[in-house]
Parts: C-alpha cells; sequence; structure tokens
C-alpha cells in the first residue's frame, strides 16, 4: 500500500514560555531518527513542528527540524506567536505561518478562530482556511524557486488597480465575495474606492498623464502647421 506516515510533535510547545525548550529539541532528534528509520523500511514520512513559537525563534526552530530530519516535509499549525489572542489565533498563527513558510516549512495546517476556545463552525473553518491561505501564498511570495510563479497573482491585482477594473479585482481576490461585499455595501458607485474617492492617487495620475497627452498632441500639430 502507498502510504504517509505523519509523525507528530506530543512536546510540542503549548505557550511561548515552552517554545525552545529542551524536550522540544530533544524530540527533534527522535522525529529525525524515525524519519531515517522509515525511509529505510521504504516508508514516506512527514513531520509535524511546533505550535506556540514567538517570532524571534521561529526561523531557528523551522532548520532545525528541516536538519535533523534531512529534509522531511514540515508541516506546522501555525506556529502561533503569542498566547494573549484567543478569538484571533488565525490571525496570531497566520503570522507564524508566514515566518515558519519563508524559512523551509512546507504545509501550514488552517487554524480558526475557535482555537483554544471550542469547537469550530462552518464559518470558522472557512474564515479559518483563508487566513492560513493568505499566509502560504505570503510565503510563497518570499520563497526562492516560488515566488516568482506567487508574484503573478499580485501583478494581475496590480494591473487590476492601476486600471480601476473592479470586476477584475474580484476575480483576483482571494475571497471575491468578502471583497464585493465591502465595496459596495455604502451603495455608493463611484470608480474609485470610498476611502480616497476624488482624492484617489491613481485617478488624479492617470488624469494628469492624459493632460500631458493632450498638451503633447496639441504642440505636436502647432508644430506642423507652422
Amino acid at each position: 500500500h502507498e502510504l504517509t506516515l505523519s509523525l507528530g510533535d506530543g512536546l510540542r510547545p503549548g505557550c511561548i514560555d515552552d517554545a525552545s525548550d529542551r524536550a522540544k529539541y530533544m524530540e527533534f532528534i527522535m522525529l529525525g531518527e524515525l524519519v531515517d528509520r522509515a525511509r529505510r523500511a521504504g516508508v514516506q514520512v512527514m513531520v509535524e513542528g511546533p505550535g506556540h513559537v514567538p517570532a524571534d525563534e521561529i526561523e531557528t526552530s523551522v532548520k532545525a527540524m528541516k536538519y535533523v530530519t534531512d529534509g522531511a516535509p514540515l508541516y506546522l499549525l501555525g506556529p502561533i506567536v503569542t498566547d494573549i489572542a484567543p478569538g484571533y489565533d488565525h490571525i496570531t498563527a497566520a503570522i507564524g505561518g508566514v515566518i515558519a513558510g519563508m524559512n523551509g516549512a512546507d504545509f501550514l495546517c488552517a487554524t480558526t478562530p475557535s482555537e483554544h476556545l471550542d469547537l469550530p463552525t462552518k464559518e470558522d473553518i472557512f474564515e479559518g482556511t483563508i487566513v492560513t491561505r493568505i499566509a502560504a501564498h505570503s510565503a510563497d511570495l518570499a520563497k526562492p524557486g516560488i515566488k516568482d510563479r506567487a508574484r503573478l497573482w499580485d501583478r494581475k491585482m496590480a494591473v487590476a488597480r492601476m486600471d480601476l477594473d473592479w470586476p477584475a479585482q474580484f476575480d483576483q481576490a482571494i475571497n471575491p465575495d468578502l471583497a464585493r461585499q465591502i465595496r459596495h455595501r455604502r451603495g455608493v458607485e463611484v470608480d474609485t474606492c470610498t476611502m480616497c474617492n476624488e482624492l484617489c492617487a491613481i485617478r488624479l495620475a492617470k488624469e494628469a498623464m492624459e493632460r500631458e497627452e493632450e498638451k503633447a498632441k496639441k504642440k505636436e500639430k502647432s508644430e506642423k502647421r507652422t
């Protein structure tokens, strides 16, 4: 049978104070030994990583685990970067996920607003998945070998914004329905967003360039007459 073992970390830190303790790193070594044992038996493996880690310790944690497991695929929940935000742990996990992804994590587990509080609802799972996808994409924007492909998506959004092309912006949004809902909730339909409205830098720049182009055309016509 073709299967992959997921090697969990039972001693993963459950709070920031445990983030880089001896138990966690000893378990890293044991996971590395289990990866080697599985591979010698012809069994595919992936490794699960730590849970609560402050931002400045994530790089070391991820690189250490990748090293001792000889590059086995690494799957992380977060890491969650602070313990003080119940109800927002999908965000604290996303912050850690970006840093972890930039430094070699291969998979990010979706964390929901219900983490540490309750079983997630369908809405919690949707919200957590979107936020985790944002974290994963943000990490991809900085990863060698991936970032050029990842940046194409952002470039398409940038062009749509430059053109004030709202349908195209919604198409490129990671959550088109939410973007569309926020855009139309005031019932004001203008070609810019209502944050800057008539002071929109993009529209003002376009108008300025159009005026300059018109001046250049008039000057060219005048020179031809003379």
